[in-house]
């Protein structure tokens, strides 16, 4: 009977250890009943650039930025990474093990193995391997270890000069907008409307579209895109193409004058001394409300922008700024709206931007601006200047930090900005056709995916 027994407690201690589970982000077998549990970095020291230009040395905080044990893989790392600038070669980790399993660290010169310590700073600043020892000392279980370190400022906005185009350069006026992937301008050469077209990752190769369809010669300013389609109004009609070639009516005989733009469900556009509003893609139109003399609403210069408010559900924050056939005026004219969609909710009239004397960086006045959100704020640009509204278009100090290159030229008064799908801005001149795409290096980072289900 002893011996039938041992045999069988063998069996069952087998199959308890093969069990082992990892309470860790993913349930694994652990066969040394061992693992490492968890891992975060400390206060790191920083190489910066001050204002002044010097370099220095700072101490950062980085105990937030999170990091993944994939216990599948045996892989640990910050999917979000350090600050640019972080000296990874000098980092205070704090680890800990199962059932307080031995921790080493592997030389990255040889197999040299050095026991871990929290008060001993460790070489990040390449991937190494980290083993954790069961309490017998049987048997390991080996992490490769992966500190991530931005190697681009985040604030940095890099620009990218594509080829002059003679076709754009031409171009008496411009409108750009994005979709499908594809940037299109929008222009009038003489008498004619010109439409050319660009893949996103392209720029330098742009192709000629035709309608089918004869667009008056200013259908290029009022051009927008909702949902995948292009609208512009022509001969007093608002029409409708997928492609930009074939183009059906969607309402005719309107009181529109200037298509302004889309919130997230409804269209706008200026009437007669007013604004005008669509709830149904743009077959019926009715004036919306405003709060002000119909007399301050722009005339031409006109940017539209909408953004989903951060703080309210259902949402919308609305915002047009514009040009008035005012000699007088100093500053351009700005009206902002805020859209709830929620039942019940209450309905704001178009709220008039007084630009008083107390307003530090008004709204500047320019022969041609064109806004849109970007970046998390309201951003313009006049041609050579970018200026940013982090208050949703009530003070606009200049942006110094998108830095214009020395090599920006054209016709201020003719030129086009757009944002594509990639977080990119594009700008084109007309007269020296110049294209331009450029963004903050941030927008591009990716995080990679840390869940499955």
């Amino acid at each position: 009977m002893k011996r039938k027994f041992q045999p069988f407690l063998l069996l069952f201690s087998a199959i308890m250890l093969l069990s082992s589970c990892l309470s860790d982000n993913t349930d694994t077998v652990s066969y040394y009943d061992t693992a490492v549990t968890a891992f975060s970095v400390g206060t790191l020291k920083q190489n910066v650039v001050t204002a002044a230009g010097n370099d220095s040395v700072i101490k950062t905080d980085c105990s937030k930025y999170k990091f993944y044990i994939d216990q599948t893989t045996h892989e640990i790392y910050n999917p979000d990474s350090l600050p640019y600038g972080i000296d990874a070669s000098k980092t205070l980790a704090t680890i800990t093990s199962k059932n307080s399993g031995t921790i080493v660290v592997k030389s990255l010169k040889s197999d040299t193995l050095t026991y871990y310590s929290s008060s001993d700073s460790l070489d990040f600043s390449s991937p190494r391997e980290l083993r954790v020892y069961n309490n017998a000392g049987t048997g390991y279980v080996a992490y490769n270890v992966k500190v991530n370190v931005h190697k681009e400022k985040a604030d940095t906005f890099i620009w990218n000069r594509y080829n002059d185009n003679r076709q754009l350069a031409v171009l008496s006026g411009m409108k750009a907008v994005c979709n499908n992937n594809n940037i299109y301008v929008f222009g009038k050469d003489n008498s004619s409307l010109k439409i050319y077209s660009t893949a996103m990752n392209d720029g330098n190769h742009w192709s000629e579209i035709t309608p089918l369809t004869a667009l008056d010669a200013n259908a290029y300013d009022n051009v927008i895109v909702d949902n995948g389609y292009f609208y512009t109004l022509s001969n007093g009609s608002l029409l409708k193409s997928s492609d930009a070639v074939t183009w059906t009516t969607v309402a005719s005989g309107t009181p529109l004058v200037h298509l302004l733009g889309c919130s997230s469900k409804y269209m706008y556009a200026m009437g007669n001394n007013n604004i005008e509003v669509s709830k149904d893609n743009g077959a019926t139109w009715n004036a919306d409300e405003i709060d002000d003399d119909a007399s301050k609403l722009p005339n031409f210069n006109i940017s539209f922008v909408s953004r989903m408010d951060s703080d309210i559900d259902n949402a919308d924050r609305l915002l047009i700024i514009g040009n008035r056939f005012v000699n007088t005026d100093t500053t351009a004219v700005v009206w902002g709206k805020l859209m709830e969609y929620s039942e019940g909710a209450e309905t704001d009239s178009w709220m008039y931007y007084d630009q008083v004397e107390e307003v530090v960086n008004k709204a500047p006045l320019h022969a041609k601006l064109i806004a849109l959100y970007y970046n998390s704020a309201v951003e313009a640009f006049d041609g050579s200047s970018f200026y940013k509204s982090p208050d949703g278009g009530v003070t606009w100090p200049v942006d110094d930090t998108i830095i214009i290159p020395k090599d920006f030229s054209g016709d201020t008064k003719n030129f086009t900005m757009v944002k594509d799908n990639d977080s990119f801005l594009w700008i084109i001149y007309g007269s020296s056709g110049q294209v331009w795409k450029g963004r903050y290096n941030k927008l591009g980072w990716t995080i990679p995916q840390t869940s499955f289900r």
